[in-house]
């Protein structure tokens, strides 16, 4: 897969000839056309007024558009495409190793650990833009236009289903495939740190649900140092409880595995209480809705009123088995947190940047053991 050299684009209105699967005529597509030093010019349809469209806004960010696409020259090089690609738009960093860069790293542990193989995005083709956004602010005269620089990427890819489509023990299969995929990734150094719902997906494939974990712009490398950028990595509402704090706001905390684990609770918690059946429950029944419109701080203090509470959160038309899963979870979560607070005052000194970490902080297995030994965890990997 070799990368794309921008010679030309352009945007054309909406095209008359069929539309992607839920876009009917009429609607508004986007016509790119790139050229690429093995495909002569990659035509991209981009149906932006897809129901499936997938849009983050934010002052400051990655303004992320993911939406469905086809491709005459992709089909051709493909073939049948039968679930169809979505194009994936966003500024990335220009410090940070670019999602591509990451994925072939991803690719080749892929080769060599079942876990990963099947469970990563299957990435068809992607462009780098040549005008970064230092480029734009220079040319305006911004003072020091280098810092938080950013680039524009297409990437296309193989589309998925996303987890919440889900319940049940298939939930939980998908949900488990992707918690391996991701622990062999870390082991390996690819820290994924945006762990959220969307980025958790699947596929069919012989009758059996494969799990996906997807998004890996916001990874990091074990081998790479330097700077990760001005922002804190990962979805809010998702995010750790320790990564919420105005200290890890300040960039002071580092992120380890046990958050990424932690978020991993987060999103199970939160697509059970607010779906059913694979569908998204009316606003005035499902809960968490201003976590995705509250800071860092703000969620966190709400994370923490619904741990006191959780019993009012309980759904009358609850899966037992689920619910005491999740509870259980987060009394590992509570007991771990209350485990190294009172490490913190018994020896104040482990809180330095010097100190040695606790061997759980650097042993993802141990950590992810006491959960995978719960009761709840046991009997939901059981076949159904």
């Amino acid at each position: 897969m070799s990368p794309a050299s921008e010679t030309s684009t352009s945007s054309t209105p909406p095209r008359t000839n069929a539309p992607a699967d839920g876009v009917s005529k009429g609607n508004q597509c986007h016509e790119l056309k790139i050229k690429d030093e093995e495909l002569g010019t990659v035509d991209l349809l981009l149906h932006t007024s897809h129901d499936e469209r997938v849009t983050h806004y934010g002052l400051q960010g990655r303004a992320t558009n993911v939406v469905p696409v086809t491709s005459e020259a992709l089909a051709k090089k493909y073939g049948n495409l039968q679930d169809g690609m979505v194009a994936k738009i966003f500024w990335g960093e220009a410090t940070r190793p670019s999602e591509p860069e990451i994925l072939d790293k991803v690719m080749e542990i892929a080769k060599v650990h079942n876990t990963i193989k099947d469970h990563i995005p299957d990435l068809l083709w992607h462009h780098t833009f040549t005008n970064p956004t230092c480029a734009i602010r220079e040319a305006l005269s911004v003072p020091d236009p280098a810092t938080g620089s950013r680039v524009l990427y297409i990437l296309i890819f193989r589309k998925l289903e996303p987890i919440t489509k889900l319940h049940g023990k298939e939930l939980f299969d998908v949900w488990y495939q992707c918690i391996l995929c991701h622990i062999t990734l870390w082991k390996e150094g690819v820290y994924h740190r945006d762990v959220s719902p969307g980025n958790l997906m699947w596929y069919r494939r012989n009758g059996k649900l494969i799990g996906v974990l997807i998004d890996y712009d916001l990874s990091s490398l074990a081998n790479i140092v330097g700077p990760q950028g001005n922002e804190r990595t990962g979805t809010v509402p998702f995010m750790a409880l320790d990564l919420l704090t105005a200290q890890a706001q300040r960039g002071e905390v580092k992120h380890l595995y046990r958050h990424d684990l932690e978020s991993f609770m987060w999103v199970f918690a939160w697509i059970f209480l607010r779906y059913r059946q694979g569908v998204l429950l009316p606003r005035r029944l499902r809960p968490f809705d201003e976590w995705a419109t509250l800071g860092a701080i703000a969620c966190r203090q709400e994370k923490l009123t619904f741990l006191d509470t959780m019993t009012a959160y309980a759904p009358s038309d609850m899966d037992q088995v689920t619910w005491d899963f999740i509870v259980d979870c987060f009394v590992v979560l509570k007991k771990e947190a209350d485990n190294r607070f009172y490490l913190r005052l018994k020896r104040p000194s482990a809180s330095s940047g010097g100190s040695q970490q606790p061997n759980i902080e650097s042993d993802p297995d141990a950590f992810l053991s006491k959960f995978t030994s719960l009761e709840g965890w046991v009997e939901l990997s059981k076949p159904q």
